[in-house]
C-alpha cells in the first residue's frame, strides 16, 4: 500500500507556457529570448527552419555551448520537444540566442517558462 504522507506531499504548480517566434537573417548570435530580471528560461520545445544551406543551432549566453546544432541544406526543419515536465535550461537572466554559420532567412519558434 503506497504511503498517503508522501501522496498527499506532491504539489502540482501550473504555468503558462509561452511562444516566442520569428526569423532571422544575420550570422552568428542572434538574441531570440531575454528572461525577466531574475528569472531563467526552460525551454520545453523548439525548432528553425533555414531558408538555405547553414549549420545552425539555439544557446544560452552568448558563449555557451550549442544544442540542437545540425548542417542543413535549404528548407530543412530541425524541432525539439522536451515536453511538459522536461527541458533545457539557462542559467537566471541568461538569454537564449540562435547561431548560424551563414547570413541566410531562418525560421525559429520556441516554447518556454520562466522560473
Amino acid at each position: 500500500m503506497p504511503d498517503a504522507s508522501f501522496e498527499s506531499s506532491l504539489v502540482f504548480t501550473s504555468y503558462s507556457m509561452l511562444i516566442g517566434a520569428g526569423q532571422t537573417t544575420t550570422s552568428g548570435n542572434t538574441t531570440l529570448i531575454t528572461p525577466t530580471a531574475g528569472t531563467a528560461l526552460h525551454v520545453h520545445y523548439c525548432s528553425y527552419n533555414p531558408s538555405a544551406a547553414a549549420e545552425v543551432g539555439f544557446r544560452f549566453g552568448s558563449n555557451g555551448t550549442i544544442f540542437l546544432r545540425n548542417n542543413l541544406t535549404s528548407g530543412s526543419v530541425i524541432s525539439k520537444d522536451f515536453g511538459d515536465t522536461r527541458f533545457i535550461a539557462g542559467a537566471k537572466d541568461e538569454a537564449l540566442f540562435l547561431n548560424q554559420n551563414a547570413a541566410v532567412t531562418t525560421n525559429w519558434t520556441v516554447f518556454y517558462t520562466e522560473f
